[in-house]
């Protein structure tokens, strides 16, 4: 089916992907200076030449039909990569731009891959950074993602995966807790205590090292949760007792606040993984976040105090 050569495909393309970004024709208009109608009228037109109904138009806000949706992540995708070829020709010294989006879970992702980003927008004031926290694992091909934080064994092959940290896991309670209900010297006393459930992976198994081995046990108590925050309070508050992340916890335990147990039985440190889609070349703009992000784990997970600003440089440095 053939178009007008007034306008080509990828004007109506572009016309489409700002609408679904904006939620709304007005807003997409605003954002791109143009008229309202003039995008409506540009949109019409791709569903026309595509046969299919790509938006459902409300009185609050535009969403994608599910041919939208598919049709919308390969556009943006695709704009990347356009705009990715553009500087592959261009001068070297032209500074990086694009669109990386980011998904992931917990509080690595919540402060530190946040930090990362912050950092790097601020280095580089043409990338433009999503991140996206969310405990559901995310098809990043089909839902258009460049990279994601990915913990333990890796199932999808399909992924080219960097290690960037090894997250350690503590068990661990409040003094109230262990002054009420004693403290549990092996991994058998534990079924005797109110373990504070996580409904998240990796942190629902709690794991031990055993001879020389790793151990999993299922353990249960009347408290549960899909929040580390959530769990943390509940340990706190004398609750019960939780393993989590030392990221979750580490204040709390230099404080007093929690107690470390079973230490001589913790278990090895849980790998994680920056995962992005295998293709022939990475984007330069996702090379670029995911070589920062390994370059700066170290750094960015020090307490805040024991970090210092470069005024120069814009950038967190170790002192």
């Amino acid at each position: 089916m053939g178009m007008g050569k007034a306008v080509s495909r990828w004007d109506l393309m572009e016309a489409f992907v700002q609408v679904v970004r904006a939620g709304s024709f007005s807003g997409a208009a605003d954002r791109a200076d143009v008229s309202k109608s003039l995008l409506s009228k540009k949109v019409s037109q791709l569903e026309r030449h595509l046969g299919t109904q790509l938006l459902v138009r409300t009185t609050r806000r535009i969403n994608p039909t599910e041919a939208g949706r598919a049709l919308f992540v390969k556009c943006e995708r695709l704009f990347s990569d356009l705009e990715d070829a553009e500087l592959s020709v261009l001068d070297l010294d032209v500074k990086p731009k694009g669109h990386v989006r980011v998904v992931c879970t917990d509080v690595l992702g919540e402060q530190y891959v946040a930090l990362a980003a912050a950092e790097i927008c601020a280095l580089h004031p043409n990338l433009k950074v999503d991140v996206h926290v969310t405990m559901r694992t995310v098809d990043l091909v089909a839902e258009g993602y460049d990279l994601a934080i990915r913990y333990g064994q890796l199932d999808d092959s399909s992924l080219k995966a960097r290690r960037f940290y090894e997250l350690p896991h503590v068990v661990c309670a409040s003094p109230t807790y262990l002054s009420r209900y004693g403290v549990p010297r092996s991994i058998e006393e534990l079924r005797r205590h109110n373990c504070l459930v996580a409904t998240f992976e990796p942190c629902a198994k709690w794991y031990f090292k055993v001879d020389g081995g790793e151990m999993g046990i299922d353990l249960q108590g009347n408290w549960r949760s899909n929040s580390g925050s959530a769990l943390i309070t509940a340990a706190v508050e004398g609750v019960g007792i939780c393993r989590l992340p030392h990221l979750y916890v580490r204040d709390y335990l230099h404080r007093g606040l929690l107690v470390p147990l079973l230490e001589e039985f913790r278990s090895a440190p849980l790998p994680a993984w920056i995962v992005y889609p295998s293709a022939a070349r990475t984007p330069a703009r996702v090379r670029i976040f995911i070589d920062y992000l390994c370059d700066n784990i170290d750094r960015l997970l020090r307490p805040r105090g024991d970090q210092q600003l470069d005024g120069s440089a814009g950038s967190l440095l170790v002192p």
